[in-house]
């Protein structure tokens, strides 16, 4: 599932983990990282796909709460993309509609999500956060439900 699956992995992975080293400064430098990939619904929920928008904010609190409990010597923090990959269900003119609703008027890319990875790649002091990668759709700009049409 899409909180199962990161479960055991965040598990097995901070198991194997080497300790906190420290920096130049000798402060804590954590030697794991982990990234779940959450989703921006969960700033902006939605009913139409209540069982994964579920899912989705257990993996944002277990994201919170991973990085409490493996700090020092690992970090956590979650990406929440908006509309990328056209979903198999969803048609290319549906797709385009999403992307062009949001407040940057398209979607993301797969580059903007390996940028935020690559900002938590290079943020040590960064753990228990959540970029959303969603050209603003989180901000209920045009969707269907802020315009009140389907």
């Amino acid at each position: 599932s899409n909180l199962r699956a990161p479960y055991v992995l965040i598990q097995a992975f901070a198991l194997q983990c080497p300790p906190a080293t420290t920096d130049d400064a000798s402060e804590p430098l954590p030697q794991g990282l982990i990234v779940n990939m959450i989703d921006q619904r969960i700033l902006k929920l939605t009913p139409e796909f209540s069982t994964y928008t579920i899912a989705k904010m257990g993996l944002w609190a277990l994201t919170q709460t991973a990085a409490q409990g493996l700090a020092p010597n690992v970090r956590v923090n979650g990406i929440g993309p908006g509309p990328t990959l056209r979903g198999a269900r969803q048609s290319e003119d549906h797709f385009a509609r999403q992307r062009a609703a949001t407040v940057l008027g398209r979607g993301a890319n797969p580059r903007d999500i390996t940028a935020a990875l690559g900002f938590f790649l290079d943020s040590p002091a960064v753990t228990g956060q959540f970029i959303a990668v969603d050209a603003g759709q989180h901000l209920g700009w045009k969707t269907p439900d802020v315009l009140g049409v389907e």
